[in-house]
């Protein structure tokens, strides 16, 4: 995989699917990115230049994380959140605060990423709610 993929997706926040050809590679990138600097968010696009395409955004801090999937209709987070405060999260410098129970395991939240990067759908491993 490129390395400029990689820096596009640690310093922009987001990268179009199609860019990438190593889904191993864009994982460990997180987790290293995870150690460095926890909070930090990043967004996966199936068509960037199309604003109702699928979109997959991640969010990691330390051992939780963030899911929100976007269908073009729909807004989903993952379901059975554990934190009971609302989050900050950094995605490409822009700071956004999470409502409660947004945060899931990381292992889920990566898992999740790696199953929308072979298919390009919304992950199944994890349980959705609307938004």
């Amino acid at each position: 995989m490129s390395s400029a993929v990689v820096a596009e997706l640690l310093e922009e926040g987001g990268v179009e699917v199609s860019a990438i050809d190593d889904r191993a590679a864009i994982v460990e990138a997180l987790q290293r990115a995870n150690r460095d600097q926890p909070k930090q968010a990043w967004t996966f696009f199936v068509d960037i230049s199309e604003r109702r395409a699928p979109k997959l955004s991640v969010g990691l801090d330390g051992d939780r994380g963030v899911l929100t999937y976007w269908d073009g209709r729909t807004s989903y987070r993952s379901a059975n959140g554990s934190n009971t405060e609302p989050v900050d999260y950094w995605r490409g410098g822009h700071h956004a605060q999470l409502a409660e129970y947004k945060e899931i395991s990381a292992d889920q939240v990566l898992s999740a990423l790696d199953e929308f990067l072979a298919s390009r759908r919304q992950p199944t491993c994890v349980e959705w709610v609307a938004d």
